[in-house]
């Protein structure tokens, strides 16, 4: 049985919220219509997060990368980790399908004179072999919402030559438990959580990858509202309400769990953040026979992660 997912939640941990019916890094074609304007929108604000900036190249600077090595990045972005991983490594190739997340690392390419990033403005999934080269180091950071997640697994297996690194979420992320608490009160049901990395990690080794977690020490992207209002203005697009029917409930709920700064209210973020890493090529000899007929694990079944 396949777990139940809302499609209306956001889970890009930037400051404020921002809704969308796509996962981060995994935008699919926009047409002309709001959608585009809330992408570009989102895009833009995350773009100019200096937090997610600073976060990026610290993890980047922590990575063991030979300056030969050639590396995929999954889900780029505007470039949090393509454009420092580009200063210290041979090639880069950024898999970004989002037209408003490219336009911004081709920005940010041209202004920094790079000339070693590649970009393809693809989903993963509708990427061949071929088209994505082999790599020494695949990365997916914040981006694993495949329908498929059994083989885009796989196919960064495949392709990398020396480790795979995916940076995801353990237990109840902070964006998650706002929808946890005030589903009931709003819409009278449950929240069903996203997949997080204890499902990843039984996928990988009922695939025979026996990967290592690493909990990521001082991650944290707090949400940052200007004023009460914006704060259950924000909250009210993320949930999805069209009304300002349920703004008692979202400001008493804000009020009990802000923090302010003068004007500003902050919600702090207590998500626990890890780093799942493997050795490429590695699988068990005991799975090896297996992996061709192994059917997907339902956990990651239809998930469509936002």
């Amino acid at each position: 049985m396949g777990i139940e997912v809302d499609k209306d939640c956001s889970c890009w941990p930037i400051t404020a919220p921002i809704t969308d019916s796509e996962p981060y890094g995994s935008f699919s074609s926009w047409h002309l219509t709001r959608d585009v304007l809330r992408t570009t929108m989102y895009a833009g604000l995350y773009d100019r997060s200096e937090v997610m900036r600073r976060d990026g190249e610290r993890r980047a600077a922590g990575l063991e990368i030979d300056p030969s090595w050639s590396v995929l990045d999954i889900g780029s972005g505007p470039g949090t980790l393509a454009l420092p991983l580009s200063r210290r490594a041979r090639q880069v190739t950024a898999v970004e399908p989002s037209l408003a997340m490219v336009k911004r690392l081709e920005r940010h390419i041209a202004e920094e004179g790079i000339s070693n990033i590649r970009i393809l403005p693809k989903r993963w999934e509708d990427l061949s072999d071929e088209e994505v080269g082999e790599h020494d180091l695949i990365i997916a950071s914040y981006s694993l919402s495949f329908l498929d997640m059994r083989e885009a697994l796989l196919k960064m297996d495949r392709l990398a030559k020396r480790q795979v690194i995916l940076y995801w979420f353990a237990g109840v992320p902070s964006w998650e438990r706002i929808r946890v608490d005030l589903y009931p009160r709003i819409f009278g049901r449950e929240h069903i959580c996203h997949p997080m990395s204890d499902v990843l990690y039984n996928l990988l080794y009922s695939l025979g990858i026996y990967a290592d977690v690493q909990v990521l020490q001082g991650t944290a992207f707090p949400r940052i509202y200007e004023s009460m209002d914006e704060g259950i203005s924000e909250l009210r697009r993320a949930l999805g309400l069209n009304t300002q029917e349920h703004d008692d409930t979202i400001g008493y709920y804000l009020e009990r769990r802000r923090r302010r700064e003068g004007e500003r209210v902050i919600l702090e973020d207590d998500t626990v953040y890890v780093k799942i890493s493997w050795r490429a090529n590695e699988k068990s000899k005991n799975c090896l026979g297996e992996l061709s007929e192994r059917p997907a694990i339902d956990e990651y079944a239809g998930v469509n992660i936002i």
